[in-house]
């Protein structure tokens, strides 16, 4: 499995001693991250407030700018915010569900944190579409759930627990079809998975750089379909959002034009610093090869499971599976702890099992840890 992307290891820290395989849930840190945060305290310590006019102010579109590649988006189309929450609650907050089109429709297997958002808009009426394995969830139910009623479909791209991969376009085209809009989750894809939010046509994408991306807390992003920007008028907004923010008028808000109208407060600066790290060495190794990897991986892993005899939680088809792995072990956190003793690093989830998740940097002998780990806990 050698190839050109072995050479970035060097480029992170923690795999001198560790195999770590929890890239689904915190990517590891790229040593040039260290370097852009002594930047943005050598820019502090030296500029003082001066650095907000040289740079600072800028950072959640600017950021974005260099995000939007990796993603398939035009440049000024992103916003960089706090998290995931934020971004859809700043979606949420451009929506009136006062009349018959107030229907939400998500997967049950979404991430809790999006329900809850969307569970929380008055007058929403959810609309939930079932699973029936606990893995995936068929296009064919998602797509009959959708109707005139529709107002909009918050979908995750990959699933968090199984790592299946949702068909967006086919549902994106459903959802515009009966007018409805939809929001793309793509925490779990974006860095792993290449893809375009242009070319699947969503209206809005949601994510972090917390996992695949390598850019550390602090640092989510959102995507808004550039031709409704003047139209929407979030509810949720701040100064950032104002066409003059410095003015200091009282309210109403006066949206600024463009993406900066979907900002609030003060940006989150030195996140939004270390994020750009990640963001730049996954650019240079190229989210194809990324992807090309993943794949190869992610199949000795399942190959793995089956030899020992434990089952697989996630799904199977190459097209069809993103970056992670579930492992039905039994019992998840004890396993996952004595990984961890072990210096082989993954997560649990209760109900599916440990998730094991490579990333570009990942090679066989961290592979072989994990199935020594296995082996020797499980007895097998």
């Amino acid at each position: 499995m050698a190839d050109r992307l072995d050479s970035y290891r060097d480029s992170f820290p923690i795999l001198a001693t560790t195999s770590y395989l929890v890239n689904h849930s915190l990517g590891a840190m790229p040593a040039a991250a260290r370097h852009e945060l002594r930047r943005y305290a050598d820019e502090w310590g030296s500029r003082g407030v001066q650095a907000w006019s040289e740079g600072w102010w800028e950072t959640p579109v600017t950021v974005g700018d260099e995000l939007a590649p990796i993603v398939g988006a035009p440049p000024g189309s992103i916003a960089m915010v706090q998290n995931v929450t934020v971004a859809q609650a700043v979606i949420a907050s451009c929506f009136s569900m006062n009349g018959p089109r107030n229907r939400v429709v998500f997967s049950e297997l979404n991430f809790p944190s999006v329900m809850y958002t969307w569970h929380n808009v008055r007058g929403a009426h959810i609309v939930t579409v079932r699973s029936w394995d606990g893995v995936t969830v068929p296009t064919e139910t998602f797509l009959a759930s959708i109707d005139e009623r529709t107002a909009v479909v918050p979908l995750s791209h990959v699933l968090f627990k199984s790592a299946f991969v949702q068909d967006a376009l086919a549902i994106t085209d459903r959802a515009h079809e009966v007018g409805a809009l939809v929001v793309l989750d793509c925490y779990q894809s974006a860095g792993t998975l290449p893809f375009s939010v242009s070319e699947l046509g969503v209206d809005f994408a949601v994510g972090g750089s917390v996992k695949w991306l390598c850019g550390g807390p602090g640092a989510g992003w959102l995507y808004v379909r550039p031709d409704l920007h003047e139209s929407l008028e979030p509810r949720l907004v701040g100064w950032q959002g104002d066409r003059a923010p410095f003015a200091f008028r009282p309210g109403p808000i006066d949206y600024a034009s463009g993406i900066w109208r979907f900002l609030s407060g003060t940006p989150n600066v030195p996140a939004l610093y270390a994020a750009r790290a990640g963001y730049r060495i996954l650019h240079e190794a190229g989210i194809e090869a990324i992807r090309g990897k993943s794949l190869q991986m992610t199949q000795r892993i399942i190959d793995m499971a089956d030899e020992l005899d434990i089952p697989v939680n996630s799904e199977r088809s190459p097209e069809l599976r993103g970056g992670t792995v579930t492992l039905d072990v039994g019992d998840e956190d004890r396993v996952a702890a004595a990984l961890a003793d072990r210096r082989v690093v993954v997560d649990a989830r209760p109900d599916a099992g440990i998730r094991v998740g490579p990333h570009f940097y990942n090679n066989e002998e961290d592979l072989a840890r994990l199935r020594e780990g296995l082996v020797d806990i499980l007895g097998r």
